[in-house]
């Protein structure tokens, strides 16, 4: 798992990421830290999908490009704190 987020932060630094990619490591990156944090999974779900809708509320009220997709890619991103 490790190994997938270094991998996708790597990228993502580096230019080839695309915009979606982006997202989701963000969601990814909160939500491992929040769950890290308050050693809960789901609290690092809810901090990756506030983090996706604050963003998107961000764009609309500052004129830049509002696009659920962001949002539904950074709140993807909580999967990597879920264990199935």
């Amino acid at each position: 798992m490790r190994r997938s987020i270094l991998l996708c932060s790597f990228l993502a630094l580096s230019g080839c990421a695309n915009d979606k990619t982006l997202h989701f490591v963000a969601g990814a990156a909160a939500s491992k830290f929040t769950a890290s944090k308050t050693q809960n999974a789901l609290n690092g779900c809810a901090a990756a999908i506030s983090a996706g809708i604050a963003k998107e509320l961000y764009d609309s009220r500052f004129g830049d490009v509002v696009d659920a997709a962001d949002a539904v890619a950074t709140g993807a991103g909580c999967m990597y704190t879920l264990r199935f």
